[in-house]
């Protein structure tokens, strides 16, 4: 083969594969897809209150008593506590009771975490303790079996979900 016929012949072969290989990248299908997903939102589970007996205020004649207590979240979301009532006061001594205390509506407690409940984890519920301070009161004509007495009452609690 002559010097000229080698250069025609890779000259077309370079073409051949250049065109074949665009070729063969037009081959290429595209596709498209559709169709249909759902997806279920949770049930928020109601939070658990328990009692925590360790305040640092007395309550007295007149005075104002701090109140503790444990919050459970069993969600798997956090939960931000955004107000807390009492009612359905008791005593555990006879002739002390509701009409001697009052659930005092006072600020709630206001840090950054001071509410929030932490999610769910696989060790077990999220828990807080919360110290609202201030909140029970001790009317000041309060009789006179209040003393030493136990005050039972319910806690209400209302939260929002505080996911980030």
């Amino acid at each position: 083969m002559s010097k000229t016929t080698k250069r025609s012949v890779a000259v077309v072969t370079a073409a051949v594969v250049a065109v074949g290989g665009a070729g063969a990248a037009f081959a290429a299908w595209l596709l498209q897809g559709e169709g249909s997903a759902s997806a279920a939102s949770g049930q928020a589970a109601e939070l658990v209150v328990t009692p925590n007996t360790t305040s640092t205020t007395a309550l007295v004649p007149g005075g104002t008593a701090d109140v503790k207590f444990e919050v459970a979240n069993p969600n798997t979301f956090p939960v931000a506590v955004t107000d807390i009532t009492f009612s359905d006061f008791s005593s555990n001594k006879a002739g002390c009771g509701a009409g001697d205390i009052a659930f005092v509506d006072a600020a709630l407690p206001a840090g950054a975490t001071d509410l929030v409940v932490p999610a769910k984890t696989a060790g077990g519920n999220g828990t807080k303790t919360i110290e609202y301070a201030g909140s029970l009161r001790m009317l000041p004509n309060a009789a006179d079996e209040c003393q030493g007495a136990v005050f039972s009452f319910k806690v209400a609690l209302a939260a929002r979900s505080n996911a980030a």
